[in-house]
């Protein structure tokens, strides 16, 4: 898409130099990082985690997903994901 790093770190909201640790693998990249980069790439957070295209056309079970989520999200955030469905299951 003819980006420079310096540009899509602009555009997804993120320093340069996160975009450097993370394209070298020194930093994981948050959930809501993996999200834009996907919606201004325009390719599937399944293809961003698992990395091939046939896996991206595949249904993703259950388990790679609970997988992906603890691999790359905040375990802050992920704490209040669970609190929150855990209070939406009781409400139904």
């Amino acid at each position: 898409m003819k980006f420079t790093q310096e540009q899509f770190a602009e555009l997804i909201g993120i320093s340069s130099s996160s975009y450097t640790r993370i394209e070298n693998a020194f930093q994981k990249p948050s959930l809501d990082t993996l999200i834009k980069i996907s919606q201004n790439l325009k390719i599937s957070l399944d293809y961003i985690i698992f990395g091939s295209e046939s896996r991206k056309n595949e249904k993703s079970s259950k388990s790679d997903i609970i997988d992906a989520l603890f691999i790359y999200t905040d375990k802050e955030k992920l704490s209040h994901t669970v609190s929150v469905l855990d209070k939406l299951i009781k409400a139904l």
